[in-house]
């Protein structure tokens, strides 16, 4: 089988904070749901799902909340979505309250299998921090680290501090957070 290449977007950023990975194609949502949370840079501490052609992939809610169509992400496998998207992408939506959307492009679906594989091939632009209030409160926190008079920036600033730089992304760093995922994936 071939790996796949995706290009995720968080969406409403800009500059767009991005990341390209190759994943293998037997990976299943919930697992591609862990690359994408430490390539991206996230704390993994929120619900989430996929969405594709109408269709929610996810895991239950543990309270019963959420939503009684969402199909198991574990049950799906990447090889089996991407002939189905009908754009060629798909969404995946982490932290309802926050409401972090990105959109996931597959690239390359023909690529010769490569190990080590899931791997971070390239991106830009800092995570945004976690439970500051989705895109609103990302902006605020930007403007206030520009010297910009953003009173709910500013309170961020002064629980996040001031030494977040929206612009920085360690590729390096990034990468090496995929090496446990690696290690279920490993070719011989």
């Amino acid at each position: 089988m071939s790996d796949i290449v995706l290009r995720i977007e968080l969406m409403d950023t800009a500059p767009v904070v991005w990341r390209q990975i190759v994943v293998p194609p037997q990976i299943n949502l919930r697992r591609l749901h862990d690359v994408i949370q430490l390539a991206m840079g996230w704390e993994n501490c929120h619900l989430y799902e996929f969405e594709a052609d109408g269709r929610y992939y996810g895991e239950p809610d543990p309270y019963g909340l959420g939503d009684v169509d969402l199909a198991s992400a574990v049950n799906l496998k990447l090889y089996k979505l991407v002939p189905r998207l009908s754009e060629g992408e798909f969404r995946y939506l982490y932290d309802f309250g926050d409401g972090w959307e990105h959109r996931i492009v597959v690239e390359q679906s023909a690529l010769d299998a490569a190990d080590p594989c899931p791997r971070l091939l390239d991106g830009a632009m800092a995570c945004p921090p976690e439970d500051i209030g989705g895109i609103p409160g990302y902006q605020a926190l930007k403007a206030a680290l520009a010297g910009q008079a953003d009173e709910h920036g500013k309170m961020l600033l002064e629980v996040i501090g001031s030494d977040f730089d929206p612009t920085a992304f360690d590729k390096e760093t990034a990468a090496a957070s995929l090496r446990p995922i690696q290690a279920g994936f490993r070719r011989v």
